[in-house]
């Protein structure tokens, strides 16, 4: 891999001199409206919020109202309440009434909002704004960029015009601009060009085209604030829908974008994208998809196109894609899990098993050319608005470049043996894990075992014993009801899952020692487009109690014939992939029985070391299940959960037997009414009375809310001055005094921020540079490591999976070579690490590597992982969460 000296990231910022003034329209909500809204609000039975009014669902409807209003602030009574671009088409009182009729007030019917409402129009008021300077002009206490609320709502919309308005030319192609709805987060989408067509080689069919999306950020202790421009990839059905996955409990919904050539609300309209959301209800002919309700109501006030029967997207989506002077076109956005049906073959019912569905053609993602060709193509286009491109980063001079590879926890006295059911009857599946075990793992297979016993195999730190085991039909999924009442659909469910777990205790005896069951099992999507229950929660709730742990793993199917490229494993009809497959099933089976790295010492810190995590994932039924993962050299990791009402004592335990406690709902909360015990604990896990050297990792995107820790924000986190969790910091006045690292003896915090966090962390890619110049030079790649971007900011990357091969020439930008899109490609997203708070003499560019090392050193996976591996083990565990 080449070694690029310097990052390039794709993000613009204001120069010095900058102005962009532009013309704006503000207005307020009439106090009529505010006083009808409100008293309607507070007489709803059961309502969740007992404040405000339900503002968040008024912002998701805007942009199925007009794209031209760019936000809508959560202080309704505010005189700039409204921001918008350009006067709106259509009285806003019509996309106020069909939130009042849905979330404000449906238990009152009769009520004529329209009517109501329209007595009092809103007022629109004229306002020019320099927005570079709003955006530069404050700064926090702690000099982290302070934009005023104009800046955060306007520019991505401004921008985002600018572009669609001129297009872009990429890969020698011109590409027009859409211009996409706003986002809830007042981010905003320029679509390049309308939605073209991709049929792979086995006949998928789909629609793909490229877009932009623009939005405001901030990095602590940067007075600039940053303008993202990621390069993403939007997808859309053009076959009939076979299934569309549900989030959690409710129905499955489906997005979809609006076009038309005519306007939606006027001709003179410039062309847009508007988004709508649609559910999938199940009634007696069927399923079914229908608008959802606030945007059922908005369409019936707004007459000028022709609105599609919703329920042709999953239907016949194709004949949709074109818009006419009578009808708008619409494209059903395509979400992970999705599938379509292929088209009928002529000998396809003479052919036993062969594929009737298939997901869509295009993969996500772009190649680090394409995402820089972008970037290259906005620099001209955004200068005459006084933006350019951040300056590129350097690698961090880390003196710590390399630890001793990752290493198993080995106890003193005998290697541990571990213990591991095979659930299969399939003959391919077993010799695939054999061959995984002998031949990737290194094992040696004692001979003389049975082939049809149990089989022990000896390795250098470690030995397992595999047992042959028949799961009968509780691998085989359980019919889903197909009742058209939603209550009893859900209950015939929860019966049917109820019989089958007491299926499983009566199938399966408690094991006498602890156990892996390596289980073969279709995934989701599979039981979903067969109309059957995912069986794989149950064993995730049923087993840990019979001292199993659930691991699964895919059917092992054989590789194509001689002709195909798919690569075999030598000497056998199996892909070489599927060894790999059970390879990594395997460790992962070892690794919930204990198989994991020994931590390694930080630099610096010669004694008594801890590393310390708090993570709160999600549970059921609105809670959260918070627990304080604690690591130290030479020992096995331990985990605590939070106490609750039911069990008001919880010690720490070794990490191994987390899934017990937690699919006996232990430690389960909810997180609003319990706030002032859920800070209390995360206090304890700061050990703040304790002076051993200690490391505590904090994940941004949980711990910041204003009252659980507020200071992990950007607004807020100063280094070596830490505000105590739980400390409110609206009002500084009233807050005690920070603590510094001599109040806290041995204590570092360091601040993780996820790519997936909003997508708040910024691609970063490796650039050949010219230092005397000091210019970019033409090419663009792959690296990995560690980049400083201040003093206390750094971004770790990992290097490209060894399973991602695709070359780097290839680019998805090229509309001649549209099979490029099918090509799956690696987005280099990088963890910001920040070095929060330290102890006197402590190096942050050395903490910071120690902290992407440890995103490296797990046992159970070739490749890297996105978080360190204390985080990301302890997420896995989470799984047990049914």
């Amino acid at each position: 891999m080449p070694q690029y000296r310097r990052q390039q990231s794709a993000v613009f910022v204001f120069a010095p001199d900058a102005e962009l003034t532009t013309h704006t329209l503000t207005a307020a909500l009439p106090s009529p409206w505010l006083r009808h809204l409100r008293i309607a609000w507070e007489s709803r039975p059961q309502r969740h919020n007992t404040g405000n009014l339900p503002t968040r669902s008024l912002s998701a409807l805007l942009p199925a109202f007009d794209p031209r209003i760019t936000s809508l602030d959560y202080h309704l009574d505010s005189p700039h309440a409204l921001r918008a671009t350009a006067n709106p088409s259509m009285p806003f009182d019509l996309a106020v009434a069909a939130w009042a009729a849905i979330d404000v007030a449906p238990h009152l019917p009769g009520t004529d909002w329209e009517a109501l409402l329209g007595e009092h129009p809103v007022q629109w008021h004229n306002e020019d704004l320099d927005l570079a300077h709003l955006a530069r002009a404050r700064v926090h206490p702690n000099n982290t960029a302070d934009p005023a609320a104009a800046a955060w709502s306007l520019l991505p919309s401004l921008l985002a015009e600018h572009v669609a308005t001129a297009g872009l030319m990429l890969a020698g192609h011109a590409y027009t601009g859409w211009l996409g709805p706003t986002q809830p987060d007042r981010r905003r989408r320029v679509y390049l060009g309308p939605p073209g067509e991709l049929t792979d080689r086995t006949g998928a069919h789909g629609l793909y085209t490229p877009y932009i999306e623009f939005h405001l950020e901030t990095i602590p202790g940067d007075p600039q604030v940053r303008l993202h421009a990621d390069l993403h990839m939007a997808r859309f059905a053009a076959r009939p829908i076979s299934y569309i996955p549900r989030r959690g409990d409710k129905s499955p919904t489906l997005s979809a974008l609006l076009h038309t050539d005519t306007g939606f609300l006027t001709s003179t309209e410039r062309r847009m994208l508007v988004q709508a959301e649609l559910t999938l209800q199940h009634t007696a002919d069927g399923p079914r998809l229908t608008w959802a309700p606030r945007v059922s109501r908005l369409l019936a006030l707004l007459s000028r196109p022709h609105y599609p029967a919703p329920d042709t997207l999953r239907t016949d989506p194709a004949s949709l894609a074109v818009s006419t002077e009578k009808a708008l076109a619409a494209w059903a956005t395509h979400s992970t899990g999705m599938r379509y049906y292929l088209p009928a073959s002529p000998d396809a019912s003479s052919t036993p098993g062969a594929r009737k569905t298939a997901e869509h053609p295009a993969a996500p993602g772009y190649q680090p050319r394409d995402h820089l060709e972008v970037f290259d193509a906005l620099a001209p286009l955004l200068a005459p608005l006084g933006l350019i491109p951040v300056i590129a980063t350097h690698k961090a001079p880390a003196r710590t470049r390399s630890f001793p590879p990752p290493a198993a926890h080995v106890p003193a006295g005998p290697r541990p043996h571990y213990h591991l059911e095979h659930w299969t009857t399939a003959p391919r599946t077993r010799q695939a894990l054999h061959l995984a075990l002998t031949d990737k793992l290194a094992l040696t297979h004692e001979p003389g075992d049975s082939p049809d016993g149990p089989a022990t195999y000896n390795g250098e730190d470690y030995s397992l014993t595999v047992y042959p085991y028949d799961p009968g039909n509780l691998t085989g999924g359980v019919p889903r009801s197909a009742h058209a009442d939603r209550a009893e659909r859900r209950a015939d469910d929860d019966r049917a899952r109820a019989a089958h777990a007491q299926q499983i205790r009566e199938h399966v005896p408690p094991a006498t020692s602890v156990r892996a069951a390596l289980i073969e099992l279709e995934d989701q999507h599979y039981f979903g487009r067969n109309q059957l229950l995912d069986p794989k929660p149950s064993f995730k709730t049923n087993l840990p109690p019979l001292a199993r742990r659930v691991q699964c793993m895919r059917p092992v199917l054989p590789a194509p014939d001689k002709a195909s490229k798919v690569k075999r494993y030598p000497g056998t009809d199996l892909r070489a992939s599927e060894i790999e497959r059970a390879a990594s099933s395997a460790l992962d089976a070892l690794r919930q029985l204990g198989y994991l790295p020994d931590l390694p010492q930080p630099p610096g810190i010669t004694g008594p070391f801890e590393l310390i995590t708090f993570w709160m994932p999600p549970a059921p039924g609105n809670q959260c299940v918070p627990m304080i993962l604690r690591a130290r050299p030479g020992v096995p990791p331990t985990a605590q959960l939070m106490p609750t009402r039911a069990s008001s004592h919880e010690p720490e335990i070794p990490f191994t037997q987390l899934p017990e406690a937690l699919t006996a709902h232990r430690g389960r909360i909810n997180a609003y009414r319990d706030r002032p015990a859920l800070v209390d604990f995360l206090r304890q896990a700061l050990a703040p009375d304790s002076t051993t050297d200690r490391i505590f990792l904090a994940r941004a995107a949980t711990l910041r809310r204003r009252d659980i820790w507020p200071w992990l924000q950007d607004t807020y986190l100063t280094p070596a001055a830490v505000h105590a969790p739980g400390t409110r910091l609206d009002h500084l006045e009233n807050v005690p005094g920070p603590r510094k690292p001599k109040d806290l003896p041995g204590l570092r915090v360091i601040r993780l921020r996820e790519a997936a966090d909003r997508n708040a962390v910024a691609h970063l890619f490796g650039v050949p540079f010219d230092e005397e110049t000091q210019q970019r030079t033409p090419g663009n790649g792959r690296f990995s490591g560690l980049v400083q971007h201040s003093d206390t900011v750094f971004y770790g990357l990992n290097p490209r999976p060894d399973q991602n091969q695709t070359p780097l020439k290839i680019t998805k930008l090229d509309p001649a070579q549209p099979q490029n899109a099918t090509w799956s490609v690696h987005n280099p997203r990088p963890l910001e690490i920040v070095t929060a708070f330290l102890q006197g003499g402590d190096d942050p560019a050395e903490l910071a590597m120690y902290v992407q090392v440890l995103r490296r050193s797990v046992l159970h996976a070739a490749n890297d992982t996105v978080w360190p591996w204390l985080i990301h083990c302890a997420d896995l565990m989470t799984e047990y969460l049914v």
